[in-house]
């Protein structure tokens, strides 16, 4: 057996006994996620609870694509660990377990459910209707500190893992899928350090940018607001696209825009 699965399974375990704290009308599982285009498998541990924000914990992430491998850590998860949580899958279509060739079930996100408590005989309330959930209220200024708060010492960023909602393109089917974008004059090349550079400002200003991509021999614009990026994928959102996930490797150029620089780029665009 390999240590290192072992290893692991000992690591995913260790995180996540001290969260499994079987609170009532609480679901937990272990969710797996299949990054195509990151060649590599990423785990969660998942709290859902009603009223109450879901709680996503990155726990692992297994380098290679190698499911014989999955297969033998989520089976140290369960008879070495005692790890006897629900495992969901996603992003693994069509795809059978080396060992016993059954198809592995994986689902696109959807939030769970929750059976409600039967109506009591005679209660006024009616069956279709739930409790409203009462919210507290903040002037502005106090809603603007809690916020504040909240995304400097609570809010964790757990990366791109598991962005299931973008179209992803692999790096042979670019040409189709960003051939569209509108053609420009090449500008000068920027280094690695100061793209990322741009990009996390971007983010953390709430600040649109203009980036340029190069492949098959021309430069391509795309303008529109980072959502997040990864070791080697940006996440942007163009005003009047769906989400794009692009390759940073493709990525030539960059700048932050302000409004003027959208409208006039919108125009170009519609032209």
């Amino acid at each position: 057996m390999d240590d290192s699965l072992a290893s692991a399974a000992h690591q995913i375990a260790e995180q996540v006994w001290p969260l499994f704290k079987r609170l009532p009308k609480t679901i937990y599982h272990i969710l797996v996620v299949n990054d195509h285009y990151d060649d590599q498998f990423n785990f969660f541990f998942e709290i859902y609870r009603p009223h109450f924000r879901t709680h996503s914990y990155p726990l692992y992430s297994m380098s290679n694509q190698q499911l014989d491998q999955l297969e033998t850590l989520l089976r140290l998860l369960r008879e070495r660990e005692g790890l006897q949580i629900t495992i969901d899958f996603r992003g693994f279509d069509d795809q059978r377990w080396p060992g016993s060739q059954r198809r592995i079930v994986s689902h696109p996100y959807q939030a769970p459910t929750f059976k409600q408590n039967p109506i009591i005989k005679n209660s006024a309330v009616s069956p279709t209707m739930s409790a409203p959930v009462r919210l507290p209220k903040y002037h502005d200024k106090e809603a603007t500190k809690i916020a504040s708060a909240f995304f400097k010492n609570e809010y964790i960023d757990y990366g791109m893992g598991k962005w299931h909602g973008f179209r992803i393109a692999e790096l042979n089917e670019v040409e189709n899928e960003f051939a569209a974008l509108p053609i420009e004059a090449p500008q000068n090349q920027q280094s690695q350090f100061a793209i990322r550079s741009l990009l996390k400002l971007g983010i953390d200003q709430g600040q649109p940018v203009h980036l340029q991509l190069q492949f098959g021999g021309r430069c391509h614009g795309i303008s529109g607001m980072i959502l997040g990026t990864t070791e080697q994928t940006v996440f942007i959102k163009p005003a009047h696209q769906h989400q794009l996930a692009l390759p940073l490797k493709l990525i030539r150029h960059g700048e932050l825009l302000v409004n003027n620089d959208i409208d006039r780029d919108q125009q170009s665009e519609s032209l």
